[in-house]
């Protein structure tokens, strides 16, 4: 109609990516839109949906009016989602107001309105949907009246007028009351749906069945009447309960958290309810509780949603995330009193108490900003009611920033603000979460405890509760660890899952918050960050005690001198197993020291690179052995790696002699073997059949433990691949420690499971030999093997795993109850 929009006032950022795109100036809030009016007077505005109030001083400014669109026939439905209310109270005839904007709300003179026939399938989604049509016509009458001069505006008939607050909820917050009428109860659920991808702003329908709330999608009513009493339940299905009700029976749908239906059949039985028993009615007390509840919090929910929007999980590191899926098992320290704090006043201790572990867990954690679970005995709004403790939430989000820089009192302070707030915006209605789309998805929020680690302040008597935690979940604010605060005296306790967390590790935590405290005390104006946490005892422990590693080992011997040891032990035990076949120590060191012979005459000398090429097998272990014993550094090249990559790697470390098979010739290529001697291993006939069987002796090679053992290169990921040059008496000292430690005792042996590149190879290979034990070669690639291995209840003693490996043998064998490993060492593991 040749007007031209000056800006646009955005509340949420589909319309302002709207106006940005038709080039509208885009405003964010009302005092922008003020001072964008002082500078660009206008003829008029029109608010549509608006979630803010225009003052006086904002709509004076324009020439020609203010009008505002409202989703109800005012001066009925005043106020705030009209549309729901008009539903609940069953009306069949509607319409949709343009009123003039005065200095009340929805109150000026009504300019345009049109009719909206209400169906009796109507919920709140397609009720709004019809008022927006509607509205579009409207604004086309309200524009065209403008223009011509003929719009005729009278004032409303106050006299008659309703008005509905944001903070106004439904009858006891949308929980179905049975004994009232089948069309009520349709009217509820009806009223309060607003579809899966529009946030909810007022409750969802829901049903109180045992000690929870459940969604309903959907209440049907039927025409039959059984004359049971209200609340029975005649019928179950796996799609609805059929229930009798005030009036006409209905049949009900239920729906879960994230939107989708649920399985009554199911559902009946988790709540043990059959056919013939009877769901719980509200008292016209105890509705009028609920309402008043959820009335008291309405005014926050804005406030919980943005802080619920910012969820994170934060874990102690000290939890043993291997038993996540064990039962909880609960347990209470005993309270303490830190004796650092006994001079302060109890609401002092109370709070220095909080700051010190929120400091301790910003430590422990390497996390500054916190989020935890928080309780805190209500003052007052809670009524006790058991509905309203399934209704309400009991543990809410913490959030605060730690800054370690600051003294204790700065961090106090900042601490008390957050407490503060947090008293102040009280709790929130558990299904907030279900009625935003945003935190739908967010699974954890689901959980009466989403954190992991919570904070309770008790205000009342601490005696007497000693046991409760144990055996009442509904006093715990953490799904792992609960911090609870005695308030009255400044005194503390934990709550712990015992299956993920040790009682060891409490009274740690216990001794480490102490001496945080009396840190504090000693120098308050200190940075937290650098106050000691540590008892002397423990920080002399990890400091120095444990540091006191020197240890004997056969510093000037070669790590194949210490293969050799075991071969004169036991020369008939087995040394390697690859599929059928099985070599002895003794005869394993035979090829060996045949093929060293061999290589001696060819050249090898100490610290000469020689590389090795093959595939899993037998004579991947006589290669390196016969290296080690010619004097040479072995250098591993896994016939599996990319054919540029092994290359990259020869032409690198320039090793005059190749060890190969088939396998490892094929994986090199014809141009990759160029100015390198290729020794086949694979030969029928090998020119070194005949040599010796005896140890070459090292000195008369001019070998010693300075020397090197292998060459191995990096991976690579950050650049270029470097080769790595370790000498036998590194390791030495290193397998000589991982033999005492981990393969002693590993009698079945253990699998060679990673690539013979890899130096996680190193104890994988020699730590079963250098322990006199099997070393087992899969001739594959993980994991094709060892699954079948473990199929076949192939058990090893011990096995050495990435975490990558480990993933993949959890989900492959999720639910296997075969033989397992006596041990796993996973690389590369967090503690």
């Amino acid at each position: 109609m040749d007007h031209v929009i000056g800006a646009a006032l955005c509340a949420g950022g589909v319309f302002r990516d709207w106006a940005v795109r038709s080039n509208i100036p885009s405003v964010a809030s009302v005092e922008e839109l003020s001072s964008f009016l002082k500078a660009e007077p206008m003829d008029w505005i029109f608010s549509v949906a608006n979630p803010f109030i225009l003052p006086p001083d904002v709509f004076g400014r324009v020439h020609r009016g203010a009008f505002n669109y409202h989703d109800g026939p005012l001066p009925r439905y005043a106020g705030t989602h009209a549309t729901s209310w008009a539903l609940l109270a069953q009306e069949t005839e509607y319409a949709i107001t343009w009123h003039r904007i005065d200095d009340g709300v929805d109150t000026g003179d009504v300019v345009v309105q049109r009719q909206v026939l209400i169906a009796p399938t109507d919920t709140a989604l397609t009720l709004n949907l019809k008022c927006y049509e509607a509205a579009i016509e409207g604004f086309r009458e309200l524009l065209t009246g403008l223009e011509n001069g003929k719009l005729t505006a009278y004032p409303q008939a106050l006299v008659g007028r309703s008005y509905f607050p944001r903070r106004r909820r439904p009858d006891a917050a949308g929980c179905l009351r049975w004994d009232q009428s089948a069309q009520e109860l349709s009217a509820m659920t009806r009223a309060l749906g607003f579809g899966p991808y529009h946030p909810n702003p007022l409750c969802l329908p829901k049903a109180l069945v045992g000690d929870e709330a459940v969604t309903v999608r959907r209440v049907e009513v039927l025409p039959q009447q059984s004359g049971v009493p209200a609340g029975s339940l005649l019928e179950v299905h796996s799609s609805h309960w059929r229930v009798a009700t005030g009036t006409q029976d209905v049949d009900v749908c239920f729906g879960n958290s994230d939107g989708q239906v649920l399985d009554a059949r199911a559902l009946a039985r988790h709540s043990n309810l059959e056919e013939g028993g009877r769901l719980p009615i509200l008292s016209d007390e105890e509705a009028r509780s609920i309402t008043a509840t959820h009335e008291l919090l309405a005014p926050w929910e804005d406030f919980w949603r943005q802080r619920l929007g910012q969820f994170r999980v934060l874990h102690p590191p000290f939890v043993s995330s291997f038993l996540a899926t064990a039962p909880h098992q609960w347990q209470s320290s005993s309270w303490f009193s830190p004796s650092a704090l006994a001079k302060l006043s109890p609401l002092d201790r109370s709070e220095s108490l909080v700051t010190a572990w929120l400091i301790y867990f910003a430590r422990i954690t390497g996390e500054t900003e916190l989020q935890l679970g928080w309780m805190r005995e209500p003052d007052g709004w809670r009524t006790g009611s058991k509905a309203i403790e399934v209704l309400i939430a009991s543990v809410v989000p913490m959030e605060v920033t730690i800054d370690l820089a600051h003294d204790f009192e700065d961090v106090r302070k900042t601490v008390a603000a957050e407490c503060a707030q947090l008293r102040a915006h009280a709790s929130f209605a558990r299904d907030i979460v279900a009625r935003c789309p945003t935190l739908r998805g967010v699974e954890a929020l689901r959980s009466h405890q989403p954190w992991p680690v919570g904070i309770r302040i008790m205000t009342q008597s601490c005696s007497g509760a000693g046991d409760l935690m144990t055996s009442h979940r509904a006093g715990l604010c953490g799904d792992l660890l609960t911090f609870e605060v005695c308030a009255l005296d400044g005194s503390f306790r934990w709550h712990f899952d015992a299956s993920r967390l040790a009682p060891k590790q409490i009274d740690r935590m216990t001794q480490h918050l102490q001496t945080l405290l009396h840190g504090v005390m000693a120098d308050a104006g200190r940075p937290v960050g650098r106050i000691d946490i540590l008892p002397a005892a423990e920080r002399s422990y990890l400091l120095e005690e444990l540091n006191r590693t020197a240890a004997a080992y056969p510093s000037q011997r070669c790590i194949h001198e210490l293969f050799e040891q075991q071969v004169q032990k036991a020369p008939e035990a087995v040394a390697v197993v690859c599929a059928d076949e099985r070599l002895s120590y003794g005869e394993l060191n035979a090829r060996a020291n045949r093929l060293a012979h061999h290589l001696i005459a060819f050249g090898v000398k100490p610290d000469l690179p020689v590389a090795i090429c093959l595939e899993r097998s037998p004579a991947m272990v006589v290669g390196v052995l016969a290296i080690l014993k010619a004097g040479g550094a072995y250098l591993p090249l896994d016939p599996a790696y990319p054919s540029a990559r092994l290359r990259q790697v020869l032409e690198d470390a320039a090793p005059p002699l190749l060890l190969a098979d088939a396998a490892g010739r094929a994986a090199l290529g014809g141009d990759g073997l160029t100015g390198v001697t290729v020794l086949d291993l694979e030969t029928a006939t090998p020119a070194w059949a005949e040599l010796p069987a005896t140890d070459p002796d090292p000195r008369a090679l001019g070998l010693t433990s300075r020397h090197l053992a292998y060459v191995i290169y990096t991976s690579g990921s950050t650049g270029t691949p470097k080769g790595v040059m370790v000498e036998h008496g590194s390791l030495v000292n290193y397998l000589y420690w991982s033999d005492r430690s981990h393969y002693e005792g590993a009698l079945n042996g253990s699998p060679m499971l990673l690539s013979f590149s890899f130096d996680g190879t190193i104890t994988t290979v020699f730590g079963p030999l250098l322990a006199g034990t099997q070393l087992r070669i899969l001739n594959q690639a993980f994991p094709i093997d060892w699954c079948a291995a473990v199929g076949q209840a192939q058990t090893y003693d011990l096995i050495k795993l990435t975490p990558s490996h480990l993933s993949t043998l959890t989900n492959r064998f999720d639910g296997y109850k075969g033989p397992a490993p006596t041990r796993v060492l996973c690389l590369e593991a967090k503690p």
